[in-house]
């Protein structure tokens, strides 16, 4: 199993910041990256800041990416691209997605990239676009903060625009170049009658970015008309049709709060029927016929429980590969993301406080320079060099809160040996 992380770089909009500068891997990019070397992992996604590399319209400033980028040469680590990471798009382009200008500046930025750097071969052309436009135009939780289906599907072309066009472009230029589609692999679940039509609509409007691009949404499809009713045009759907992304490897970023449970009350947390990663992966992977890439997974706690979440992630995607071997299909890699702790989550990254968010397979402590290692950082080197398998990771009791919020998940853990977390394995 080929094992993978990745460094958190969200442009936190409107503070001048993004993860990158507040976990300081701006500053340690050199140690962080001879660490990822001596962790053993191989591949790992890497973003490219755009919001701080194209500051001025039309004018890119390359300078700290070149020497991130030959310090990735140099320590024998391929990249995966990831030039927009939820709203990492620069300043100046105003209201952000729903910018007429967006997806030709985005096409421009990618395609300077490339040419930049050339040998570089794996690209996610964008990170979550369902979620992060979700968040940005319809939930209002991200910068242009606007509301409602009347924002979102203008909104939703224009992302879906620029990635078909951004990824037909590298196809074009590297026909050789894998192109990973990521997005977050929900799974919405009723429970009441009266909350199905709900669940129903999530788990359609789920598959939105990947049906828009690859051409698949025509008079036939069950978002049609709801595209149509707020706002699309026959020929903006007609024209992704007429030109479809490629999708090489279908990336799947996994949480225990993906599965998403409705009822007349709402939103019901923590999970009363959680059923794992593997047979929502296995939806998307049989409605797209793609092999399939764990691209995200952390538990948000003591490193004790991310342990055990670890344990669990591998054990799910070793089910999920055999059962893609009957589908002719393969498992790609298993990402924890991210490689060092990621900060300001608490505000669901709108402000930049610099508040840790202990998630990393190494830790950080309050002044963020020291990368701290622990059993989970042992534990994920020895994956990562294929020395165990999930059979090898301790299970951890889960500490509280997890203990409550991972109830449910424990039937799919009931044929573990649980162990106390003892005092070095529940610190930080």
């Amino acid at each position: 199993m080929n094992i993978i992380s990745g460094f958190e770089s969200t442009h936190i909009f409107g503070s001048g910041k993004d993860v990158l500068q507040t976990t300081r891997h701006i500053e340690f990019y050199e140690s962080d990256l001879r660490l990822v070397k001596q962790t053993g992992v191989k591949l790992l996604r890497y973003s490219v800041p755009w919001h701080s590399i194209e500051r001025e319209k039309g004018v890119y400033d390359w300078r700290w990416m070149d020497k991130a980028v030959a310090c990735l040469r140099d320590n024998g680590i391929k990249p995966i691209f990831d030039p927009l990471h939820h709203t990492s798009f620069p300043e100046w382009l105003t209201n952000g997605f729903a910018n007429p200008e967006f997806s030709e500046s985005y096409l421009k930025l990618v395609s300077a990239l490339s040419d930049r750097y050339w040998w570089v071969r794996h690209y996610t052309v964008a990170n979550e676009p369902f979620v992060t436009t979700w968040f940005c135009g319809h939930e209002g939780f991200w910068y242009p903060y606007f509301r409602g289906s009347t924002n979102f599907v203008p909104m939703v072309l224009n992302v879906g625009k620029a990635i078909s066009s951004v990824s037909r472009m590298l196809v074009e230029k590297f026909p050789d170049v894998q192109l990973i589609h990521v997005e977050a692999a929900e799974n919405h679940r009723a429970l009441d009658i009266e909350s199905e039509p709900h669940a129903f609509f999530g788990n359609a409007i789920r598959f939105l970015v990947p049906d828009l691009v690859l051409g698949h949404i025509g008079e036939n499809h069950q978002l049609f008309s709801y595209l149509r009713d707020y706002g699309a045009t026959e020929n903006q759907l007609a024209w992704f049709v007429e030109n479809p992304a490629r999708i090489d490897v279908l990336g799947l970023d996994y949480y225990s709060h993906c599965e998403l449970e409705w009822s007349v009350k709402g939103r019901i947390l923590p999970n009363q029927k959680p059923e794992g990663f593997v047979p929502t992966s296995l939806e998307y992977a049989e409605r797209y016929d793609l092999p399939v890439m764990l691209t995200e997974t952390n538990i948000r706690g003591y490193v004790s429980d991310r342990i055990s979440w670890l344990k669990f992630m591998v054990e799910q995607c070793e089910i999920l590969e055999e059962k893609l071997k009957l589908l002719n299909l393969s498992f790609e890699g298993f990402c924890w993301y991210p490689f060092v702790d990621s900060t300001d989550w608490d505000t669901i990254l709108t402000e930049a406080n610099f508040n840790i968010d202990p998630q990393g397979i190494f830790w950080l402590d309050q002044n963020r320079q020291t990368r701290h290692a622990s059993e989970l950082s042992e534990i994920f080197a020895a994956l990562a060099r294929g020395q165990i398998t999930s059979k090898d990771i301790p299970a951890y009791r889960f500490l509280s809160p997890l203990d409550e919020t991972l109830e449910k998940f424990l039937p799919l853990m009931a044929h573990w040996q649980w162990k106390e977390p003892h005092r070095f394995a529940a610190a930080a």
